[in-house]
């Protein structure tokens, strides 16, 4: 194999190696190897000699690059690399080769992973396996950095010492000795092992030939007695037949024989009935005839008689007519019933004879063809001999074609009962293998879901003590704020104010504890913490701009001032000509009819559902892995198209500094990536990095998946065979079929999250809340723009897509159950689930081929992190989602299938359905825009038809006055030579033509009728237009999209509609008007006369609509004022800026201002509340009264015991008891002096008059601001106005800029004296003075500056009031004009030269001024509103001063008697108790002390010692019975043996000596008295299986000790893991031993089950209290049994400081023998695999320490040690493949499994030993 390593080193790598272990021992070369394949990118920092820090930091390098081909690489193996230990480098070099020949491979087929790859077996493309990778990164890269740092860590630590690694390759060749005899031991034991496993095979093999010999000749014996039983059977149906046959025929004999019976019977009867009426007519009428009379015989009863009398006689011997009729008919029923029974013979017998009758046939036609066939053979003998022997052989070989067709038939169906059992077999393994998998899968799953389920406790339980904790601090910050405003209230007297409550609330939403500093500020504290919140005083400001809580102003002094909306417009205005639109082209246009996308749950079935809606909708499927993976694929091309020194394209977002593109400038050109391949390069560099694919770029490939959707088109249809099938042919002269429009699309699984589910719906919509929630925030606070103006972030939403179906998640366990139970078949590549989709129980095989899907979110604990992040994000996104219309569609994931399907298909077909309801509304609004136009049309015609009609008419009369005119020439005699014929002839053409007009009008009434109908009908076909386009908005309210098109539809229906119905009006006008023309013509054209004035009267003109507006429009524009103009871009922003500056400065000030009077407002609490706690502590402090008191009460007590009794001591003691009390009472006087003499002080300060002018300061700067934002308002609107009609302009290149009007400028308040243009409004004796408010002029006395300063206030605001209104101050002026040229008029300006300044239209000034008058005099009414709030505020804060300073000073007096009244009734309490004493003649039993202001009397403090207490009684333990031991035996038995034999093995007869001198030492209880040493080594001859004459100390008294505590074998496989989880947990180094502080603080089993619910011990119970004082003096025997085994396992460290250890497992399995000794395998099996199961599973180094608790080296001497490592992992290994076994698991047994094992009967039969309980006391009587 190195000869192999080395060349392909050579040819395929390119390194020279020439010893293997040598070259590669330092680690270089093998990051040389990495580094050609392209694995290892810090190559560069490798370093290539051999010492110890080189070493350690080549192989930290290459830790990660093995991880991730795959090769285990730990520091045991770099270890071993660095000492150069020969193989090592071998076997790691041929991991390296196959894992990267693997890679190739894996990369040739991702090159072929087309559809020929997919047909070649190519793998998922690697860049998928990045992704799904990539998935959950932030657990795998925690892994994968605490797995390098660990790695990295070890080796340091290892090589810490260099020498230690120099000593280690100096010693190699000693330890290559070593290994050298060890592996020469190790083969002749090997040697000696094999020769014993040849000859138990050759034993095996003679035993295996002796069996296959017997049962070859059993086999044969069986054919030959299987032959025979045919024969037999075959003779014996032949013999069954023949007697069959002749059973028959005896039978019809026998049925023939009957009948002829029956028959002779029959006619033995008639006979007998014809002889027995021949007797009777005889008797009766003789025999010789019918008259002949026969006389009785003599003797006889009628020879005497008459015949009348005979006849009688006859009579009554005759049978009744009666009887012979009932006897008749009996008979005649018989004779039936046997007649029924003889057809029915009859015909039995006819069946039998028909059937005897054919098989006689057959025999016959059997034995003629047999004669035939004898007798042709007779006849070919005959012939010749050579045909005999032709004949013979002919017959022979049909006998022997016969014998071989029944041969062949029996084979056949003992074949086919062979299949048959064979088949129910297999069946029967085969459901047996599906059961086995389905209760695995079960177990798991139940396990998984346990564990889920108590994760999901875990955290609820963590989060509910995280609100209990969070309650916990609110409750006690509630109370906090209570005590703070209670002492706030008791310091001021007053309510809290509204800004401190903020504070405290602001504090409380912070979680402060502690609610931050006291609220009542020490003044010696610094200054600086009193700084108050900016957040707060903003708040503060936003109180005062909207005059609520402290600035509130009630309604009767005009309410909240507000704000001016023009500035507000203005400033809205602005803002909008400066924020960026999107336009309606830069959003994709995906106009498809399904829109869809899926999210949900982990594992509810998403891909299914798309990929179902994708297949019976057509429309495409867009994964968004497979749009990562096909962007990556474009990456990868476009970077082949790349020259050769640039390979790696700069992504143009990423672009590093001017250098890199410098440098890339200078070479060749670079053509741009494309879209896709720009956004897969971003991918890649997302994955390289270890990170996610961006959310930006999976949306940008999402939108571009969306919009290649329209060339998409769907993959042909299967047929049953899987192929595709062939397009419908078209018919003959058919037009070709048109091309499949594009339906939509799905997305699967996408958006996971609500920040994805918002970059979506930005890229197809525009919709950015993010930047609408910035535009309100920028909103002005100072003129808040008008509603419409500002986003409605809170409206209801409008979404891109159709539809987003959800998923839901209603059982988790589902969810895990789906994952864990889906498995494979690898020859079909279907996946089954055992539960939801079991595979088929009939088709053999497919449970063994059946494979875990190997798939990383297959795993239980991703799923567990999946459904987690799902449940993190699920109720964000599903929040988001509810913001759109009717986007969100819930369908329940969990459902069977088939339901799942169908919600979700409904959910498409509806949207479908809404989707044809708007374009039936929009057909229908094209249908009434249609009908609307022939009604206009018609209704123009019709109008063409009156204006004939009229025109018709009076042509008409004009003729008929022709007519008349003529005709009266003709009769009027006065006329003149008139002519006739002329005449005539007038009159004729006059009537010819009123009869032609009287045409033209009836027919144009005709056509306007016509026309007025067609427009009526128009209108109606519009109105049902309109009725069909409201029906389709009602079905299309399914989908927001659909419902909003067609509601458009509807309205714009509605609109054609109305145009229709006013043309159908106008056109029933035009009729109307049309008959009223035809009507007057016919009139005329009949009238013989006509009135010289006669005129045609025709119908009013209708009004025109148009016409009239254009009038109106004509007339307003000639009235209108000026219109504004479009303010340029540049000029708007500078406006808006400068706004903003306004608003800025003005909060800046506000807050600044209110936050400087908030902060004084709690100096002057804190400084009243300092005042009174010093003052407290002065009333409060130390003086002699204690020691006084003290040194009295010493005296008192040291008078002796009989002097008390007189009288003279008790009134000596009496007398001392008075002098104490006014020594004490003039310390109270002293210290009441002094407390007034500094409350006088305190009340002579001038802190209130420094606070209240400071405060008022304050005040008059918030006055500075307001006036200032005035100013500025003023300005700024000035400038507006003008920019909105074209009057402020920016300069042209080279132009001057026009002169600007004087901005206004607000005075200085805080400057001394009065501005001079105000004085005269301020002086009371100026006839202008002005009359200030009442609020105003009452601070004066308070504070006079802040009085002025407001007075300024309001005169300034009177006076820009009165400049832009002078009407307004001097009615006089009203009709004036004003004298001063406006702006932009011509005139003479100095030096008498012509202005060349533009004329302004007057309009525009008009406008100017009046929309500036406007807004400066809604800015005058704000100024003097604010200027009366700082008047009242400012009075309320000087009041409240002064108030808390009276309070303070009255409280500190009450203080002062209140402590006196106590202090003196103290002392008078104290004078009581002491004579009390003294007259009783007792001492002061109790330490008497005065503290503060009462007195204490401490009995706790006892100056007269008493009687003392008796000591608590010692526990014993509870002796038990003679043949148990005590917990106080077993740790002397224990000690003894440990004191023998340390290592846990004693002799035998060692053994049973030690144990019989402590039965004579009474160590033993008394029932094992009377053992002798021979009795007694045949009892512990049961703890020795192999007789070595060892026996295990400890596993004898283990089992003395499960004896005396029974409660030790009652515990289960689940209570022993369960115990080694505890016992594990306390184990912090997690080295398996435990300290004896460990093992203290861990509660066995035994301890507390002692103590269950319902025992005798339950402290629980009805006597709980007595119990529990009984357990106080009573012995605790389980915690002395734990400290027994303690003494016997403990083992020293090897550090030698006197410390120990104990192995906590061993001490479990020593104590797992049971009574049952499979039970007790069982629980050692639990131990050793820490798995609460029954049939828990173990491996072969857990079976080994099952078997050998403390290790095999201590048994190896003595041969108890029969088993290695090597020797159970092959019985380990064997029964886990002949059990079924996955090649590539780790080999795992259980306990059944071992014990019907062929190969592990030592091992069992070790176990059963061990694990067996042992009675030594019954076994030593019992000898």
């Amino acid at each position: 194999m190195t000869d192999i390593l080395k060349r392909w080193l050579a040819d395929d790598v390119g390194l020279r190696v020439d010893a293997v272990e040598k070259d590669f021992a330092n680690g270089y070369l093998l990051g040389q190897l990495f580094h050609q394949h392209g694995m290892l990118p810090d190559f560069d920092k490798f370093e290539d000699n051999r010492t110890p820090d080189s070493m350690v930091n080549n192989y930290t390098r290459l830790q990660p690059t093995f991880s991730r081909l795959g090769i285990k690489f730990d520091t045991r193996t770099a270890n071993s690399l660095m000492r150069e230990e020969p193989g090592v480098a071998v076997r790691l070099l041929y991991s390296v080769k196959q894992n990267l020949g693997q890679v190739h491979k894996d990369v040739q087929k991702f090159q072929n992973s087309g559809r020929l790859g997919k047909e070649l077996g190519a793998s998922v493309p690697v860049t998928r396996n990045l992704l799904d990778a990539q998935q959950y990164r932030t657990q795998k890269e925690k892994y994968e950095s605490t797995g390098h740092r660990f790695f990295e860590d070890t080796m340091r630590r290892k090589q810490d010492n260099p020498n230690m690694l120099m000593e280690s390759m100096h010693l190699r060749k000693f330890t290559e000795e070593q290994y050298k005899q060890e592996r020469r031991a190790n083969r002749g034991l090997s040697e000696e092992q094999a020769q014993y496993k040849a000859q138990q095979a050759a034993f095996r093999k003679s035993l295996q030939t002796t069996m296959s010999a017997g049962r070859t000749e059993k086999s044969k014996k069986l054919q030959h007695d299987d032959a025979v039983h045919a024969a037999i059977l075959k003779r014996k149906e032949e013999i069954e037949r023949e007697e069959l046959r002749v059973e028959l025929a005896l039978s019809e004999k026998s049925q023939r024989k009957k009948l002829e019976e029956l028959n002779h019977a029959s006619l033995d009867v008639a006979h007998g009935i014809d002889a027995f009426e021949i007797n009777m007519k005889r008797l009766v009428k003789g025999d010789s005839g019918d008259d002949q009379y026969v006389p009785p015989p003599p003797g006889a009863v009628g020879a005497t008689t008459s015949p009348m009398e005979h006849m009688n006689h006859m009579r009554t011997l005759a049978t009744s007519p009666a009887q012979m009729l009932e006897g008749t008919a009996a008979y005649m029923a018989g004779v039936k019933a046997q007649r029924g029974e003889d057809l029915a013979t009859k015909k039995e017998r006819e069946a039998r004879r028909r059937r005897m009758v054919v098989e006689q046939q057959e025999a016959a036609a059997r034995t003629e063809r047999n004669a035939q066939a004898e007798a042709l053979v007779a006849a070919l003998a005959r012939q010749s001999n050579e045909e005999q022997r032709l004949a013979g052989r002919l017959w022979q070989l049909r006998q022997e074609k016969e014998v071989m067709r029944e041969n062949r038939v029996l084979r056949e169906q003992q074949y086919q009962e062979r299949r048959e059992k064979d088949w129910e077999e297999t069946l029967r393994r085969e459901l047996e293998l599906h059961r086995s998998l389905k209760e695995q899968y079960e177990t798991e799953a139940k396990l998984e879901m346990d564990a889920w389920r108590a994760a999901q406790q875990a955290h609820a339980d963590a989060k509910a003590r995280k609100h209990a904790q969070m309650c916990e601090e609110i409750a006690w910050q509630v109370v906090m704020i209570a005590e703070r405003a209670a002492q706030y209230r008791e310091t001021t007297g007053a309510m809290v104010p509204i800004h401190e409550y903020r504070r405290w609330l602001a504090m409380f939403k912070a979680g402060d504890v502690t609610l931050g500093a006291p609220v009542i500020k020490s003044s010696e504290e610094d200054q600086q913490t009193l700084g108050i919140d900016p957040a707060l005083a903003k708040a503060a400001a936003e109180d005062y701009m909207e005059c609520v809580g402290e600035f509130e102003r009630p309604e009767d002094k005009g309410g909240p001032i507000g704000s001016n909306a023009h500035l507000g417009k203005a400033v809205a205005d602005l803002a909008d000509a400066c924020r960026h639109k999107i336009a309606p082209g830069d959003l994709p246009q995906l106009d498809f009819p399904l829109r869809l996308a899926i999210v949900g749950a982990p594992f509810s079935g998403k891909t299914l559902m798309a990929q179902e809606l994708s297949r019976r909708f057509k429309i495409r499927l867009l994964d968004p892995e497979a749009l990562v993976a096909e962007a990556i694929k474009a990456a990868e091309a476009y970077r082949a198209t790349l020259p050769a020194p640039t390979q790696q394209p700069t992504i143009p977002e990423g672009a590093e500094g001017g250098e890199e593109g410098g440098e890339q400038a200078s070479g060749p050109a670079v053509p741009p990536p494309p879209p896709l391949a720009e956004l897969g390069l971003r991918a890649q560099a997302a994955l390289a990095e270890g990170s996610d694919v961006p959310d930006e770029v999976l949306v940008a490939l999402v939108v571009n998946g969306m919009q290649e959707s329209a060339t998409w088109t769907p993959p042909p249809e299967l047929d049953a065979k899987g192929k595709p099938k062939p397009p419908p042919k078209p018919a003959k002269g058919a037009p070709p079929p048109e091309p499949v429009k594009p339906q939509g699309f799905v997305v699967d699984g996408f958006p996971r999250t609500e920040y994805q589910s918002e970059l979506l719906e930005r890229a197809l919509t525009g919709l950015n809340l993010d930047e609408e929630k910035e535009v309100v925030a920028a909103a002005s606070r100072l003129a808040p723009p008008p509603l419409e103006a500002v986003p409605q972030t809170e409206r209801l939403l409008r979404s891109g897509l159709d539809a987003v179906i959800v998923l839901g998640l209603s059982d988790e366990d589902a969810a895990l159950k789906r994952a864990l139970g889906r498995r494979l078949d690898p020859q079909t590549g279907r996946i089954y689930h055992l539960e939801f989709d079991p595979p088929e129980p009939k088709d053999p095989g497919l449970a063994a081929r059946l494979q875990m899907v190997k798939d990383p979110a297959n795993d239980a604990v991703q799923v567990q992190r999946r459904l987690m992040a799902y449940q993190r994000e699920a109720g964000s996104l599903d929040s988001w989602l509810k913001r759109f219309n009717k986007l969100r569609r819930p369908v329940e994931g969990f459902a069977p299938v088939k339901d799942v399907v169908t919600s979700v298909t409904d959910v498409a077909t509806s949207i479908l359905r809404a989707k044809q309801a708007s374009t039936s509304a929009q057909a229908s609004a094209e249908a009434a825009h249609r009908a609307k136009g022939a009604a206009e049309k018609a209704q123009e015609f019709a109008e063409l038809a009156r204006a004939h009609a009229e025109a018709a008419a009076r042509e008409l009369l004009a003729a008929k006055k022709a007519e008349l005119a003529a005709q009266a020439l003709l009769t009027d005699p006065k006329a003149k030579n008139p002519d006739p014929g002329a005449t005539e002839v007038l009159k004729a053409q006059s009537a010819a033509k009123c009869a032609e007009q009287l045409k033209v009008c009836k027919a144009a009434a005709n056509d306007a009728a016509g026309y007025a109908e067609r427009a009526a009908e128009a209108a109606k076909a519009a109105a049902e237009a309109r009725d069909r386009a409201l029906e389709s908005l009602g079905d299309a309210e399914v989908s927001a999209s659909a419902e909003a098109e067609a509601k458009a539809f509807a309205d714009d229906a509605e609109k054609a509609r109305q145009g229709a119905a006013d043309a159908a009006g106008k056109s029933e006008v035009a009729k109307s008007a049309a008959e009223v023309a035809a009507a007057q013509a016919e009139k005329f054209a009949t009238v013989e006369s006509l009135a010289p004035d006669a005129k045609v009267e025709l119908a009013p003109p209708a009004p025109d609509p148009a016409a009239e507006a254009a009038a109106a429009a004509a007339a307003a524009a000639l009235a209108a004022p000026a219109q504004p103009v479009l303010i340029p871009g540049p000029l708007a922003g500078a406006l808006l800026e400068e706004w903003r500056g306004i608003e800025s400065s003005y909060l800046e000030g506000l807050t600044l201002g209110l936050a400087n009077i908030t902060e004084e407002h709690g100096l002057c609490t804190s400084h009243f509340e300092d005042v009174r706690r010093k003052f407290r502590a002065l009333l409060e402090r130390k003086d002699t009264r204690p020691a006084l008191v003290s040194k009295f009460q010493q005296g008192f007590n040291a008078v002796d015991v009989d002097a008390r009794k007189l009288k003279e001591t008790q009134g000596e003691l009496v007398l001392r008891a008075e002098e104490l009390r006014e020594q004490l009472w003039a310390l109270c006087d002293k210290k009441m002096e002094d407390a007034e003499a500094e409350r006088a002080r305190v009340a002579a300060d001038s802190f209130v008059a420094d606070h209240s002018a400071l405060l008022a300061q304050y005040f008059t700067g918030l006055a500075q601001v307001e006036l200032d934002r005035f100013a500025s308002s003023v300005n700024f609107a000035r400038g507006y106005v003008n920019a909105r009609y074209g009057q402020l302009k920016a300069p042209a290149p080279g132009e001057e800029a026009a002169p600007e009007e004087e901005p206004l400028v607000a005075p200085d308040l805080t400057a001394p004296g009065v501005p001079p243009e105000l004085k005269d409004k301020l002086d009371e004796k100026s006839k202008t003075a002005m009359q200030f408010p009442a609020p105003v002029t009452a601070l004066a006395p308070k504070a006079a500056g802040l009085a002025t300063a407001l007075k300024v206030v309001l005169a300034t605001a009177a006076n820009v009031a009165a400049s832009l209104n002078p009407a307004a101050e001097d009615p006089k002026k009203a009709g004036k004009k004003p004298t001063t040229p406006s702006k932009g008029a011509k005139g003479k300006g100095k030096g008498g030269e012509e202005d060349s300044t533009p004329k302004v239209d007057p309009k525009i000034t008009a406008a100017i001024q009046q929309e500036l008058q406007e807004a400066v005099n809604r800015e005058v009414d704000i100024l003097q509103a604010r200027a009366l709030l700082l008047a009242e505020r400012a009075a309320v804060g000087l009041e409240a001063v002064a108030s808390a300073a009276q309070l303070t000073h009255a409280r500190l007096g009450e203080w002062v008697r209140a402590r006196y009244q106590a202090e003196c009734s103290a002392v008078a309490a104290l004078e009581k108790v002491v004579k009390e004493a003294a007259m009783s003649g007792l001492p002061l039993p109790h330490d008497l002390r005065l503290e503060d202001d009462g007195l204490v009397v401490d009995q706790g403090a006892v100056l007269v010692p008493g009687a003392p207490e008796l000591p608590p009684p010692v526990p014993v333990e509870r002796q038990p019975p003679a043949s148990l031991l005590s917990s106080g035996q077993l740790a002397k038995l224990g000690s003894m043996f440990s004191a023998i034999a340390p290592n846990g093995f004693v002799k035998l007869a060692d053994a049973a000596q030690l144990m019989c001198g402590c039965i004579t030492d009474s160590i033993l209880p008394g029932g094992w008295k009377g053992t002798s040493i021979v009795q007694m080594q045949a009892a512990l001859r049961a703890y020795d299986p192999m007789h070595t004459g060892y026996v295990d100390w400890r596993e004898v008294v283990c089992s003395l000790l499960a004896a005396a505590f029974p409660l030790i074998m009652q515990s289960s496989c689940a209570d022993m893991a369960d115990q080694v989880d505890m016992l594990s947990e306390a184990d912090a180094d997690k080295d398996g031993y435990l300290t004896e502080a460990q093992w203290s603080s861990v509660e066995l089993w035994f301890q507390y089950k002692m103590f269950a619910p319902g025992a005798e011990a339950d402290l629980e119970g009805e006597y709980a209290l007595v119990d529990q004082e009984e357990r106080k003096v009573k012995y605790d025997s389980a915690l002395a049994l734990k400290q027994v085994l303690w003494d016997m396992f403990a083992l020293p460290l090897p550090a030698g400081d006197g410390l120990c250890q104990l192995d906590f497992k061993a001490v479990l399995l020593y104590l797992c023998p049971d009574r049952d000794m499979f039970t007790g395998i069982k629980k050692a099996f639990s131990v050793a695999s820490n798995s609460i199961a029954s049939n828990a599973r173990v491996t072969a180094e857990q079976l080994l320490k099952a078997a050998y608790p403390l290790g095999t080296e201590t048994g190896k001497d003595i041969h108890r040690v029969p088993l290695d490592l090597a020797a159970v992992e092959d019985i380990v290994k064997t029964v886990y493949t002949s059990r079924g076994g996955a090649a590539e698991g780790t080999p795992s047994v259980t306990a059944e499994q071992v014990m019907y094992s062929a190969g592990g009967e030592k091992l069992m039969a070790h176990l059963l030993h061990r694990y067996q309980w042992k009675d030594a006391y019954t076994a030593s009587k019992l000898v």
